[in-house]
Parts: structure tokens; sequence; C-alpha cells
């Protein structure tokens, strides 16, 4: 797509993959997916790039040698939430992200962000806007490699995004014990935060959301571009 003067690339570049949207005014394309950098490269040639990067600065010294202008996602940047989280100059910018995006939604009220994927990333907003934090844990592909890379007899998985309950073999019994223990994990993790502060509204993102059949309520929202969309909202006020 060839972008118009006014447009701008968003690059989130993860821990696996790197996803670039391009944005004019609110609107949002969808994502395009990358593994390889040098096609990264090609797409953000001369253009004007918000970059999200929780992986090697090596990324962005590349994007920035090619692109006609770059704002990085900092923890230093002026945010649209405050913050009671002790160690903001550590806190993952692809956090900083969520919250922000799902500010634009939850409005006077409580809201929880759960990013499924390379890891599972709760981020908790409350109703007045400050940004207390959340957990961190391990993702499918990061519980499959831990059990293969410290037993000797357990084979690795990969792709194995679907399960029954009780797993007939070896392969079987791992995916049923990752899958139905993330799913437990979310599903106990969002009882407890409703138990403790009330109502809230609850975001989900993340590549590997879709795997993960969360109980449907009114106060469950299923946003694949969250992070996009926070990175839009923090790069428009301090663009100003």
């Amino acid at each position: 797509m060839k972008m118009s003067q006014n447009a701008y690339l968003v690059v989130d570049a993860g821990n696996t993959n790197i996803k670039i949207c391009e944005v004019f005014g609110d609107e949002i394309s969808d994502f395009e997916t990358f593994n390889d950098l040098d096609k990264v490269l090609v797409r953000v040639k001369n253009l004007h790039v918000v970059l999200i990067s929780v992986v090697n600065p090596m990324v962005k010294e590349k994007i920035q040698k090619v692109c006609k202008s770059l704002f990085e996602i900092k923890n230093n940047v002026k945010m649209p939430f405050s913050s009671a989280y002790e160690s903001m100059n550590t806190v993952g910018v692809d956090r900083l992200c969520n919250v922000s995006g799902m500010l634009k939604y939850a409005k006077n009220r409580s809201a929880l962000s759960i990013d499924i994927g390379t890891c599972i990333k709760f981020d908790f907003l409350t109703a007045d806007a400050v940004y207390k934090g959340g957990s961190i844990s391990p993702g499918i592909q990061l519980r499959y490699r831990s059990l293969n890379d410290y037993t000797n007899n357990l084979p690795l998985l990969e792709q194995v995004n679907h399960t029954s309950l009780i797993g007939n073999d070896t392969k079987n019994s791992i995916a049923s014990g990752v899958l139905n223990g993330m799913y437990s994990e979310i599903t106990g993790m969002i009882s407890r935060y409703e138990a403790e502060y009330g109502p809230l509204d609850i975001y989900l993102t993340g590549g590997d959301a879709l795997y993960f059949d969360i109980p449907q309520k009114n106060n469950i929202f299923a946003i694949k571009n969250l992070t996009i969309l926070g990175a839009v909202e923090i790069y428009k006020i301090n663009a100003l």
C-alpha cells in the first residue's frame, strides 16, 4: 500500500515476529507480519515510523538508517496515564502500549489487558487511569521448550494449540498440561482481579489469544491490535 503524506507505519518488533500497520488518522490497516528483518527494511524505507521494540537494539539501528523519520516508544516518553509502577524504566514498552490501548476504550472503569504471546502479560489500570502493574509468565512455546530443555526424555512440541483434558500419550499429556494449565491460570487470574477490584473491562490480545476459549462476558473484548492502538495514542500526545 502506498502511503500518503500524513501517514506513518507502526512497527511492533516483538520476540517472535515483527508486525507492521499503516496508520492514517484513526484508520489502522491490517497487520503485515514478518520474520525476516531484511523484508522489514524494504517495507519501511523512506517512510515515517513509530517503533515498539522489546528486542535487540540492532533492529532499531537498522530501521533508523533506512526510514524517513523514527519515533521510538520508550519508557521516558509522555504517557496518557499516570503510574504507580515502581520501575517504569524497566517495564516493557509493549505493556505500556497495551495500557494506553485499553485506556482508549475504558472510560471511568478499571481495566485489565491480557496479552497472550511469547509471554502472558497482565496489566491493570484503575478507573482513574493509574497503571498499577501486573504479571508476566511463560507462553505456549516457552513452556514447551522448558519441558524439553530441563528433562531428558520429554520431546519438544511445536504448533500444538488445541488439546483434550486427558492426554493419551506423552505429547498429548504435555499439550494438556501446558494449554489447560495456561487456561486455568488466565481464568483464575481474571477471577482474582474481579474479586479484589470489582467490575472491570478485560481486553484480550496477542497472537496466541485465539487458542483460548475464555468465557464470554459482556466485559471481555478481543482486540488483536491493542498494542498498535496504544502506540498510536502515545505517539499522538508526544507528537504535538
